[in-house]
């Protein structure tokens, strides 16, 4: 058992703002996060919370590890978003057999995973494994990362290989010295993220690590707390809200300074005096912290079901998507109002709201948490079968 606890954990995130702020600038020109900030974060151990325990990790619950995710994004959303490089897939590994595992954190429990999830991967099954070849895109973390995690399709004579009407779809973890990085990743928002595209010839997966996508996994042996036990939906749910919500706060903050100060042109008082400012930051405040709490409620409930062995329905895991899914575009949301108040003075790059305001358009159209996602969950409560796979799992 670890001796870190919850309050130390989320301690070690609030001590590492000043640093994770002054390499803000930083991983925005170089497009990929400041190797100070990626080891301070590793060494506070929020590289490991969803690591198990008997492979060296903190095996926190994801409350905290939402928690201390908002915490690190409220200084710089690139430094939240990193996080996901030694969780994310941490999480999903519960589904390796146990060979897997132990190869992956041989070196250690801090090991970097990048994702790159969608498209499915052309993938054929040899002598031991599977072969994959294709271009996958947005591989956050790329660069620092050992290892990157594909969905494959599995293919037969060119064709998807189908079991009860459906293709049959795997998780693959490549070694990332197995890929090419194409420098792809000039985009509006979370500049720093290094989600490049990665291109890959003929990479040979042992079966150990792979495994298959469905809603019923096998849990290895290092896997059996009740964290492993929560659907995927509340995992990438946990890993990618904080970082909206603390993207939304900050766009607030930063207004809040400004029209402390500002005055409108052709105008006598301060932007704070206005009434239509005053109303707009208002309403707005109340849209996140509305945002906030759907998440965190809905976070502790899958939770607690966790905790008490009691398996998720497809309507818990449609809860978690609109959770997901309203806290993205309520933040984007509250960005643009703010954006939009704040008038001139933030449309310059040296505006927090500015940033603010790419950022959070960046993320609301992460395929995850995306409009379309408002669909998917509509479909779930009116009983009609849900088009997105992903809400099953």
């Amino acid at each position: 058992m670890t001796m870190l606890s919850t309050d130390n954990l989320l301690d070690a995130a609030q001590d590492i703002g000043p640093l994770i702020q002054e390499h803000a600038a930083e991983a925005e020109r170089q497009r990929r996060p400041a190797k100070a900030v990626l080891d301070a974060l590793t060494a506070a151990g929020l590289q490991r919370m969803f690591t198990p325990e008997t492979l060296g990790g903190l095996e926190v619950d994801p409350v905290t590890y939402a928690r201390a995710a908002e915490t690190i994004a409220g200084f710089d959303s690139v430094a939240g978003w990193a996080l996901q490089a030694g969780n994310h897939v941490a999480w999903w590994c519960s589904r390796l057999p146990d060979e897997g595992a132990e190869e992956i954190y041989a070196n250690g429990p801090d090991t970097l995973i990048a994702g790159a999830f969608h498209p499915p991967q052309p993938t054929v099954e040899v002598d031991g494994g599977y072969q994959v070849t294709g271009r996958a895109p947005l591989a956050s973390n790329i660069h620092d990362s050992d290892w990157l995690l594909l969905t494959g399709m599995v293919m037969d004579d060119g064709r998807p290989r189908m079991v009860n009407e459906a293709p049959v779809m795997l998780q693959l973890i490549l070694r990332a010295s197995d890929v090419e990085i194409v420098d792809t990743w000039r985009a509006l928002g979370m500049r720093g993220t290094d989600s490049h595209d990665v291109t890959f010839d003929s990479v040979h997966v042992p079966a150990a690590r792979a495994f298959p996508l469905n809603p019923n996994p096998r849990l290895g042996r290092h896997y059996q707390g009740p964290l492993y036990r929560l659907s995927g939906m509340a995992i990438v749910v946990a890993i990618f809200t904080p970082v909206t919500l603390a993207i939304g706060r900050k766009a607030l903050d930063a207004f809040r300074e400004l029209a402390l100060s500002k005055t409108p042109m052709g105008l006598s008082n301060t932007l704070r005096e206005r009434t239509m400012a005053q109303a707009v930051f208002a309403e707005a405040e109340g849209m996140l912290r509305a945002a906030r709490t759907l998440f965190y409620d809905t976070l502790a409930q899958a939770w607690e079901r966790a905790k008490a062995g009691e398996p998720a329905t497809l309507e818990h895991n449609a809860d978690l998507m609109l959770a997901g899914t309203h806290a993205a575009n309520t933040a984007a949301k509250v960005a643009d109002m703010m954006q939009n108040t704040a008038g001139a003075s933030a449309i310059y790059e040296a505006s927090a709201i500015e940033r603010c305001f790419r950022d959070a358009q960046t993320l609301r159209n992460h395929g995850l948490v995306c409009k379309s996602r408002y669909e998917t969950v509509g479909q779930v409560y009116l009983g009609v079968p849900p088009e997105f796979p992903f809400v099953h799992l």
